[in-house]
């Protein structure tokens, strides 16, 4: 295609965008709407993940127990063999005194009876956070069998039944999405359908005066991309604004108490991507469609 002519079509596109301003406000609106309700979503499905992640790395804890009767040099080398796991985000030593505070702690009043006690006859311990929640069993099994290592204690229903809620989650989420999705696409093609319909004489006029099928396509296509974009792109400002407002309000405790959520930031470009692509992306090929029709004088 010759520059002249593709900045023709461009122009043209552009031209007839802002010549039909009516209508073109109108597949703007929905457009934005839909993308608005898409992206409400979208993020909600994200501060699940997000939550559901936080909890399991929570939960990824091992607590590994020393025989009391080691030594400091045979503690160092169960702490070096644990640490050269790869699954293994971080470890911290509990000592003996540590260990004797904590019962303390626990027993609470009762905790009185154990003043005087330096701790020595209980054994130390290492608590390990482990990256990956499916390794973790195979994770306990290897520290079970390193010598010296009395027990290893982790919370197995926890992690099994987040991990469960987790991949449910996951698949729920991505279904509504996809649903979502494709009501999105349906209402902004037959938005964009409704343009091209009042524009039929026009069409129509082209085809009788010898234009080919693509030189009236193109315009059209153009200007469905220029409206989904616009679209798109006031719905991010709208979304990014109103999460970013609630986010700020209700990590300060707003309510009673802070309540974390994705950070607007780490979402950002992701959201606007998406935004970008399903306005554009519609716009383009839902015009391209709807004239087709039109073609055939």
């Amino acid at each position: 295609m010759k520059i002249r002519t593709t900045k023709y079509i461009i122009k043209d596109g552009i031209i007839n965008a802002y010549r039909n301003k009516l209508m073109s406000l109108a597949s703007i609106i929905i457009v934005t709407a839909s993308l608005l309700v898409f992206g409400i979503f979208l993020i909600l499905s994200m501060n699940l993940q997000y939550k559901i992640n936080d909890m399991m790395v929570r939960q990824l804890q091992i607590e590994a127990y020393c025989d009391a009767n080691l030594d400091e040099t045979q503690v160092r080398d169960i702490e070096a063999q644990l640490k050269m796991n790869s699954f293994v985000s971080d470890i911290r030593r509990v000592t003996k005194e540590e260990a004797l505070q904590r019962c303390k702690e626990l027993l609470e009043e009762d905790g009185r009876i154990l003043e005087g006690y330096d701790g020595s006859f209980l054994p130390e311990s290492f608590i390990i956070k482990i990256k990956d929640s499916e390794h973790i069993k195979s994770v306990v099994e290897t520290f079970r069998n390193i010598k010296g290592v009395e027990s290893v204690a982790f919370l197995e229903e926890n992690v099994e039944d987040l991990s469960s809620i987790s991949y449910w989650a996951r698949i729920i989420s991505i279904l509504l999405l996809v649903i979502l999705l494709s009501v999105s696409v349906f209402i902004i093609s037959n938005t964009i359908k409704l343009t091209v319909f009042a524009r039929r004489r026009e069409i129509n006029i082209m085809k009788y005066i010898g234009a080919t099928d693509w030189f009236i396509r193109l315009p059209f296509i153009v200007e469905g991309i220029i409206i989904g974009f616009v679209g798109a792109i006031i719905s991010f400002i709208v979304t990014y604004y109103c999460y970013s407002t609630i986010e700020g309000q209700l990590s300060k405790g707003i309510l009673g108490e802070s309540i974390d959520f994705v950070s607007i930031n780490s979402i950002v470009l992701y959201v606007l991507g998406s935004y970008s692509i399903i306005g554009t992306v519609v716009g383009g090929v839902g015009s391209g469609i709807s004239i087709r029709k039109y073609l055939h004088v």
